[in-house]
């Protein structure tokens, strides 16, 4: 099956999802320099890992930063607050993998599909009701205030999400991850 592609226009951002091992999921990020970083976040239960195999990238875990080239990788443990952006001249390609992927397909899928509706927010990022609506669901948060405090105030949220209609996920914007060459797809 050949790799789905996910694109955010207003972050600029082109995601190419990738065969990987069971239990992984493998993108390639492509990005401009003047695409629109992502907020500081963390994965609850992901590693996420980088790998850049054109141009350079800044990863900044939590007040440190660090500069990668082609070439250059780093890995970011689970709960670590985190953010990443192009910093070269020219076009960004990394490798970047979640250990678990776990639900992070489906924040890639809202996250591209919502900005391709016109739905998104100046960063091309989901409305903050729809991250109530779906943060559970990909366990992911902003690295800031406390994990436990955004947990609380999205179940407090999540009914009024629902009732205006935002959906942890939309089968709308469900691409399918490819299948490991030579892996058990389809049985």
């Amino acid at each position: 099956m050949p790799a789905s592609v996910l694109e955010n226009p207003i972050s600029k951002e082109r995601i190419v999802v990738h065969p990987g091992e069971p239990g992984v999921l493998r993108l390639e990020e492509q990005a401009p320099p003047d695409m629109i970083r992502p907020p500081v976040h963390l994965h609850r239960r992901q590693q996420e890992r980088f790998e850049v195999l054109q141009g350079q990238a800044t990863i900044q875990i939590r007040k440190d930063l660090r500069v990668l080239g082609a070439g250059g990788s780093l890995a970011v443990e689970p709960g670590t607050p985190h953010t990443w952006w192009n910093c070269g001249d020219g076009e960004l390609r990394m490798l970047v993998e979640f250990r678990p992927g776990g639900n992070m397909l489906s924040f890639f899928e809202t996250y591209c599909g919502i900005a391709g509706e016109g739905r998104a927010n100046a960063s091309g990022g989901p409305p903050f009701l729809q991250v109530a609506a779906s943060a559970r669901l990909w366990d992911s948060y902003l690295g800031g205030p406390p994990v436990a405090l955004q947990r609380a105030l999205f179940a407090v949220l999540r009914p009024l999400a629902w009732l205006r209609g935002y959906r942890a996920s939309y089968d709308r914007f469900r691409v399918h991850q490819p299948a490991q060459p030579g892996g058990l797809a389809g049985r």
